[in-house]
């Protein structure tokens, strides 16, 4: 349910879509939608392989990550494929186009 709405060209637009088309008007969604990422990590891997996550970032869809253990950085490796599609579905926006473990 949105509360909010602003006239424009005589018609109301919900909040939200105002705020959407401002992020895409100033190429702002992108990078929210990057930092969206980094926020949803630990759901999406879950607690135990986000505690043994040493970094992350993500730069032009390369999602960069570094990892405690060698045990946990193989087994990303076997399941990147995968992971990019649960961390873009999440987010709901292909943001991710490849992992590079490090």
């Amino acid at each position: 349910m949105y509360f909010c709405r602003m006239i424009r060209n005589g018609k109301a637009q919900k909040i939200d879509e105002v705020v959407e088309h401002y992020l895409k008007q100033f190429g702002l969604d992108k990078k929210l939608k990057e930092c969206e990422i980094e926020n949803i990590w630990a759901e999406v891997v879950g607690r135990m392989i986000a505690s043994r996550t040493k970094g992350l970032r993500i730069n032009n869809g390369k999602l960069f990550v570094s990892f405690t253990s060698s045990v946990i950085k193989h087994e990303m490796q076997v399941v990147k494929e995968g992971l990019i599609a649960a961390l873009n579905e999440k987010v709901g926006s292909d943001v991710v186009k490849e992992i590079v473990i490090y």
